[in-house]
């Protein structure tokens, strides 16, 4: 099913993009094998009851939402047996049933433990509606949103409320890998990153396990016109709630700041089963949800007030915003914005270091916006609140050395400004590209601590 499915990607991949552009994602396949010696590790039985009798752990109390509709009931029955298997006993999982047949009713039947609810709709209203109707019911502090075929690890809700802690965040996400429709074998797994806004509005890497403050769920909701991204509408929404609170100065004395207000959880807590009709499976049986998570991305730049356009990316599923003019004019969050140094056709700094130009990366991010811990000096445009810091590290006036694309015209030219002086002569220096590395980092550590994001344009090139 593997070696078919991918093929059918690669067909797919070159219609959208061209023939040279699959090969290249192809080969990029062959040779970098990311996950391929991945391999889900089943918790032992003394760390299983090591954490049952853990009473430190904070007393959270989890709603577990379920929207159903038709499931299956060896899926139906391995979700609800994955929730009774959590090491973290203070949940209650909510299962609102649209179905027009008794299956998933007949399965719940089976179990008697109080903490499952079991909510028969009178009608189905879809995912989003059915999310809402067991919202409605929700009892705990926090809400975790489990899709109807899909399985929790065992210590997913022990990790989660340890986490939480005394941090109390509006949100937080764990990793994730794919299972197949056996619920046996794990593969494909999604290691994440801490938030990442500029990560976040190219897709949704949050995704699976996402668990949300529930007095914020209530007053968010799901929105049913983005049915098929709701849960990336829905993160959008929450975090420009944070970041306009921010911007326009609400934040009380001692709030924590947005970033501070979402927290990862490493670790692989949830599982996405892979069947026919998922979307883990066959990502071209629901095109609607990427247009509802594009229509989901233009409404975030409205709500913030960016002048830019959103298209599909080339790969399915991602997102490019086009800011116009220049994207340090919209966003006075970004400290400063810039791109990869390449030479012979290879990426020579940067957390990408040593990459092929052509590779995609893990999770595609090589081609996506991102914001990073540090940028280079030779490829680099500074916000001008900033620009004093940069002359402060560098010791040199500030000069933009940002190498974009223009697309004014109808053929796509490299715009690149020649490198000042000093950094000319630093590169040819003893020990020049070492300084030169010096300098980013300190650059970057002193940009971020005066309160700016660092934007990597992966379409900003310069090659040396």
């Amino acid at each position: 099913m593997a070696i078919i499915q991918n093929i059918k990607k690669t067909i797919n991949y070159s219609r959208k993009n061209g023939y040279k552009e699959a090969f290249l994602a192809a080969l990029e396949r062959v040779t970098a094998k990311y996950g391929a010696d991945y391999k889900y590790v089943e918790m032992s039985e003394v760390l299983l009851e090591a954490q049952k009798a853990d009473k430190d752990i904070s007393n959270i109390l989890f709603s577990i939402i379920v929207p159903a509709y038709e499931t299956q009931k060896s899926y139906m029955k391995s979700l609800i047996d994955s929730c009774i298997g959590q090491t973290y006993s203070k949940w209650e999982l909510i299962i609102a049933d649209g179905s027009t047949t008794d299956s998933v009713e007949q399965v719940v039947k089976r179990y008697h433990d109080t903490r499952i609810r079991y909510i028969k709709l009178d009608n189905n209203g879809g995912i989003a509606d059915n999310t809402n109707r067991a919202i409605e019911y929700a009892s705990g502090d926090y809400c975790g949103l489990l899709d109807h075929d899909d399985l929790l690890t065992p210590d997913a809700l022990y990790c989660v409320a340890k986490a939480i802690g005394k941090k109390r965040p509006i949100l937080v996400y764990t990793d994730e890998d794919k299972c197949d429709e056996s619920g046996k074998r794990f593969y494909d797994p999604h290691i994440k990153y801490e938030f990442n806004l500029d990560l976040l509005l190219t897709n949704n890497y949050i995704c699976h396990f996402l668990v949300v403050e529930t007095a914020a769920l209530k007053h968010f909701q799901i929105r049913k016109e983005y049915e098929g991204s709701q849960d990336y509408d829905l993160v959008l929404r929450i975090v420009s709630s944070l970041l306009l609170r921010e911007r326009e100065g609400q934040l009380k004395k001692g709030e924590p700041r947005m970033e501070e207000r979402i927290l990862h959880v490493q670790g692989v807590h949830y599982h996405w089963r892979c069947h026919p009709n998922s979307t883990a499976e066959n990502p071209q049986s629901k095109m609607y949800a990427y247009e509802a998570g594009k229509k989901a991305l233009i409404d975030f730049t409205a709500r913030m007030g960016w002048k830019s356009e959103v298209r599909h990316d080339k790969h399915l599923g991602f997102y490019r915003i086009e800011y116009r003019n220049q994207v340090l004019t919209h966003r006075p969050d970004l400290a400063a914005v810039g791109g990869y140094i390449v030479k012979r056709e290879k990426i020579t700094s940067g957390i990408y270091q040593g990459q092929p130009l052509f590779y995609a990366g893990y999770m595609n991010r090589m081609d996506l916006y991102q914001n990073v811990m540090e940028l280079d000096i030779r490829n680099l445009a500074v916000n001008k609140p900033y620009q004093q810091i940069y002359e402060s590290v560098t010791g040199h006036p500030y000069e933009s050395t940002l190498a974009t694309l223009d697309r004014s015209s109808d053929m796509a030219r490299n715009h690149m400004p020649p490198l000042p002086q000093w950094i000319r002569e630093l590169e040819r220096s003893r020990g020049g590209v070492d300084k030169i590395k010096r300098i980013n980092s300190e650059l970057g550590r002193r940009l971020i601590q005066a309160g700016g994001r660092l934007l990597l344009d992966p379409k900003c090139v310069r090659k040396i």
